[in-house]
């Protein structure tokens, strides 16, 4: 079963699951095959998603240089998790290489992005693409690749060219590359970093940059991507201080998936949270410190791959999403067993993780 979008839909495809609107009410019954008429309705009632039985996927490529990016079936997880094992080495070996000489870095990468965002791009569910990466990887490497994936995905989102989205595939993977030059005492600690600590870690964005610009292999637009990741919309950021338009699309872009990620992941210094609640957070920042119409877009195209999700609830009980508050996504209905949870209603239980 897979989530896909009604522009998408082919006559022949066959509902995976029941077609509900709004309020509730079953507009289409599962295992119905897909007309044309089926189509129009869809469109008709403003249903921009439905889930269809995974072997009706249509098969379309991506070309990521010269054409708009379009969908490509995804083989297998299997596939997936190849070629993030494959950037995982790659990304580490460029690391390793920046230590004690020089590196390719873009020659490097280049063997092994492309095939991993294809999978990613086409898969219908971008919080299933990040569960078939290995949480036992290290978090500077793993947090790399995702970042790149999460970038590339908001640039097809926002209709970004097919060669913008690798270049914002390679800034995401690359924009904590300057950490090589952080002690490990300061990345690692578990607890607040000092005011001097903070200072020395800040320069990883730097580092990074320079790094770009001594390889050569790379646009000025991926250096900056780089450079300017933790500046802020209004200002607040480092290591210069841009405000609103003035900070880098692809920049813009790099922080909202570098935060994201952050939240959703163990760290030494900080336990993950939900990707709901991340999403609260990513929310709260769209009003000061975050691109606003890069932040909502993301919350709005995310969550549109929660509905089949299974989650852990505060009680211990696990349920699946079966319904998202368009008000507010952190508070969907939950089906547990034969009962329905509807935490816009039960404000003292919350969603703990995705499974």
């Amino acid at each position: 079963m897979q989530l896909i979008a009604v522009e998408s839909l082919k006559e022949g495809m066959v509902l995976a699951q029941d077609v509900v609107s709004d309020s509730f009410v079953h507009i289409i019954a599962e295992s119905t095959i897909v007309t044309k008429d089926i189509i129009s309705k869809l469109e008709q009632l403003n249903i921009e998603f439905v889930y269809v039985h995974s072997d009706y996927v249509p098969e379309e490529a991506v070309d990521f240089h010269d054409s708009e990016p379009e969908f490509q079936k995804l083989d297998s997880k299997e596939a997936l998790k190849y070629n993030y094992n494959k950037s995982i080495k790659c990304i580490k070996s460029i690391f390793n290489d920046l230590k004690f000489g020089d590196a390719e870095i873009n020659d490097e990468l280049d063997e092994v992005i492309e095939p991993l965002l294809k999978g990613v791009l086409s898969h219908n569910n971008i919080l299933s693409s990040l569960r078939c990466f290995d949480p036992a990887d290290d978090y500077i490497l793993k947090h790399a690749i995702e970042v790149g994936v999460l970038s590339a995905s908001i640039g097809k989102w926002m209709g970004l060219k097919g060669s913008q989205i690798s270049e914002l595939a390679m800034a995401g993977m690359l924009h904590d590359i300057g950490k090589i030059k952080i002690p490990r005492y300061v990345l690692n600690k578990p607890g607040h970093l000092s005011p001097q600590e903070f200072s020395i870690a800040k320069r990883h964005a730097m580092h990074g940059y320079e790094y770009l610009k001594a390889d050569g292999g790379f646009s000025e637009s991926v250096c900056q991507g780089v450079l300017y990741h933790h500046e802020r919309f209004n200002g607040t950021g480092y290591p210069n201080g841009l405000r609103g338009k003035e900070i880098p699309l692809y920049a813009r872009i790099i922080a909202v998936a570098d935060i994201f990620d952050a939240l959703i992941s163990d760290k030494v210094y900080q336990l993950k949270v939900s990707p709901f609640k991340a999403a609260e957070i990513i929310k709260n920042m769209s009003f000061e410190e975050l691109d606003p119409e890069i932040a909502n877009l993301f919350l709005k195209k995310i969550s549109e791959h929660y509905v089949g999700n299974k989650v852990l609830l505060s009680t211990g009980e696990e349920g699946e999403v079966v319904y998202l508050n368009k008000y507010d996504i952190n508070k969907p209905l939950i089906k547990v067993g034969d009962k329905f949870i509807d935490l816009t209603t039960q404000s003292n239980i919350i969603i703990k993780d995705v499974l």
